[in-house]
């Protein structure tokens, strides 16, 4: 029984004396580093500390005193990773779509890429009638000149005749490799327009677009940034940069994550699930729910 008794005793004593000496949520600084900075973004390194300090420091502005801290060995590493996401961003910004992640241009780039499928189609269906007439014309030619090399001669008008059609194959062929690499292009553009709404899709709970191209990419929902505490280590890892504005509230909202707070359901709130790029300081919600999670009255 004495041993049975001292067994408990340790079961109940050691996980509790452990958790009393850990240190309770807000009573020291959170340290962070920066980590990967992909220069596609057009950021330096400067650029993007100073976003990510002002994103830190917003939380403990209500309390006067650090709730983060920027150390080289800090135990959040936070990363700007260039992915498809931006990738498609960029590609559609340099053909002159406009992108301001609003219901309305949800609207208006549903449009366009049901009019690009429209023409895709329209274009895939001729290219490949093409293709087949240019090819049943160069298995004719072929078939003729091997023809005359088994018959051992030609007249001295055939070879002519036979020239003019090889160089007329050859100029067809080049036509249809660059009509190719347009389809290719277009492709691209439906792929990178399916990729964009879809984020915009996830922001507002709207129709996700099927496309074969992108597949799952997304995942169930689209998020510019991603906070994760997976096996001990600790990200925020950006993958998108509009403005700096953004940037600033993206950052925010993951480190908000990383003090242990969830969604907001107030619209205004650095927590809330969409991201509003406007809102650069903390919500009475914000406060009061960091309050909650700081024991802090």
């Amino acid at each position: 029984m004495g041993w049975l008794l001292i067994l408990l005793l340790l079961i109940f004593i050691i996980p509790a004396a452990i958790y009393f000496r850990m240190p309770r949520p807000c009573q020291k600084p959170i340290t962070f580093r920066i980590g990967k900075i992909d220069e596609r973004f057009g950021l330096n390194r400067q650029e993007f500390r100073t976003a990510v300090n002002m994103a830190a420091d917003l939380w403990g502005k209500p309390f006067s005193r650090d709730l983060f801290r920027e150390d080289l060995e800090g135990v959040i590493e936070v990363n700007l990773v260039y992915d498809y996401r931006q990738e498609a961003t960029d590609k559609l910004r340099k053909l002159h779509f406009k992108i301001d992640r609003s219901k309305d241009s949800y609207e208006e780039l549903k449009t366009r890429l049901e009019n690009l499928k429209i023409e895709y189609e329209q274009k895939n269906t001729l290219l490949a009638a093409d293709f087949n007439a240019t090819n049943a014309r160069t298995i004719a030619f072929n078939t003729e000149v091997e023809s005359w090399n088994r018959s051992g001669g030609v007249s001295e008008s055939i070879p002519s005749r036979l020239m003019k059609e090889k160089n007329e194959l050859n100029t067809l062929r080049d036509h249809l490799q660059g009509r190719q690499e347009e389809m290719k292009r277009l492709a691209d553009t439906i792929n990178s327009l399916v990729i964009v709404i879809n984020e915009i899709a996830s922001d507002y709970n709207l129709d996700l677009v099927e496309h074969q191209n992108t597949g799952n990419q997304l995942g169930p929902e689209f998020c510019e940034g991603y906070y994760e505490n997976k096996n001990g280590r600790q990200n925020i890892t950006i993958y998108q940069f509009d403005n700096y504005d953004r940037l600033v509230h993206v950052l925010a909202h993951e480190f908000g994550h990383a003090l242990g707070l969830g969604h907001s359901h107030n619209e205004d709130a650095v927590m809330y699930r969409l991201i509003k790029p406007n809102v650069l300081e903390l919500a009475p919600d914000d406060v009061s729910a960091l309050k909650g999670r700081c024991n802090i009255n």
